[in-house]
């Protein structure tokens, strides 16, 4: 292992084990000053996780996102609605999370509460600042495209390597990249939007969430291509995979469990994982020789079309929690989701289905040893390449 990456895992580890554990104690010791029961509530329901008892999460969720809100308590609000996402709780989590941001003083004067939107232009940020992650709004296109439909003119403000991507997909609507912005056309006032206020006007059920489902279009012929050439003759399943992350915050399987995934599970496997990887993929090759696909030509880092157009070439994707994940279900490609039970990332832990993402399935370890969360994932493929839905 060479220095740098000897200083990436100590930095992960000490985030994980020392910072963000201080930070929250810290937050936790204020609460507990100034609101003792709330604090107390917030500690019931963060045992309950710990315990991966989801159950008993769901029943502590309501009472003490009801106390952060009576409290004034934005930033315990913010997480329990983000909490409520991953228990289910679609509708909750967007009314908590649109109070915690009145609360925050986040609003804008011209942000679009549902008014009528015939003689406006409606502008919606999906980037807001240089902070925010690549995948927000992957799975929100069909919610733009209702939007848009309501207004005289719509503009959407994407992160620069999505620009395409969304372009190919709602063509009525003027796509940019952040940090530009897109003028009222002439006659029209602005009305302004971003993801939340979407969801918060246009409504989180999930059957809403379902209905207005509109997946992400890759260029066909380019992954037509790409498919040809991966397989090369060969009459397997094309599956991509993708195991490794540089957050701190994800509990990741071994290379060792997904070594012997590759090698028990009769497919051409593409990695779309990114980052510096070789002595990973030195040891999937020789798990899985000549049923390994390496594009180098393809980088998801500068180019995610292209890296679009190679999710598109596959009958399925496994991977764990990062914007691949969130790309390939917004294209609706058949996904394996490998989920931790850290309760960190938006997915679901009381089901293995979201409805953001229709042909996505959540696989979560559930306190389990790694291999049966991949024991189930093989399953699910199976099914998949049979014809099953």
């Amino acid at each position: 292992m060479g220095r740098q990456s000897i200083a990436k895992n100590w930095v992960k580890w000490y985030r994980r084990h020392v910072a963000d554990p201080f930070k929250n104690f810290r937050r936790q010791i204020r609460r507990g000053v100034s609101r003792p029961g709330l604090a107390l509530g917030y500690q019931g329901f963060r045992r309950t996780v710990a315990r991966c008892d989801w159950d008993g999460a769901h029943r502590r969720l309501f009472p003490v996102a009801e106390a952060a809100l009576k409290a004034g308590d934005a930033k315990l609000l913010t997480e329990m609605g983000f909490s409520a996402e991953r228990l289910d709780e679609h509708e909750k989590s967007t009314a908590w999370l649109a109070a915690a941001a009145r609360l925050a003083g986040e609003p804008k004067p011209s942000e679009w509460t549902g008014g009528d939107l015939n003689d406006a232009t409606l502008l919606v940020r999906f980037m807001e600042s240089e902070k925010q992650g690549l995948a927000n709004g992957l799975n929100m296109a069909g919610y733009v495209k209702e939007a848009a439909a309501r207004a005289a003119h719509c503009g959407l403000v994407v992160e620069k390597r999505l620009v395409p991507l969304f372009r190919r997909t709602l063509p009525e609507v003027e796509t940019v990249a952040y940090p530009e912005t897109v003028a009222p056309k002439d006659g029209t006032r602005l009305v302004t939007a971003n993801l939340l206020t979407l969801r918060s006007v246009l409504g989180t059920s999930p059957e809403g969430i379902g209905g207005r489902f509109q997946p992400l279009k890759a260029e066909p012929g380019t992954s037509a291509a790409i498919r040809e050439r991966y397989l090369n003759g060969r009459k397997l399943p094309l599956i991509g995979i993708s195991w490794w992350s540089s957050h701190f915050g994800k509990d990741l399987p071994a290379l060792e469990d997904w070594a012997a995934f590759v090698r028990s599970t009769e497919a051409v496997f593409v990695s779309i994982q990114y980052g510096d990887i070789d002595a990973d993929l030195e040891v999937l090759r020789n798990a899985a020789p000549d049923r390994l696909v390496v594009d180098d030509s393809v980088d998801q880092m500068t180019d995610m079309d292209g890296f679009a157009a190679q999710l598109g070439a596959l009958d399925a994707a496994v991977t764990i929690s990062n914007t691949g994940a969130h790309l390939a279900g917004a294209m609706e490609i058949p996904t394996c989701l490998i989920r931790d039970d850290w309760f960190r990332r938006q997915w679901p832990v009381r089901s293995d289905r979201t409805p953001w993402y229709p042909k996505t399935r959540v696989f979560g370890k559930n306190a389990r040893a790694w291999t049966e969360t991949f024991g189930e994932v093989r399953g699910r493929l199976e099914k998949w390449l049979d014809g099953e839905t």
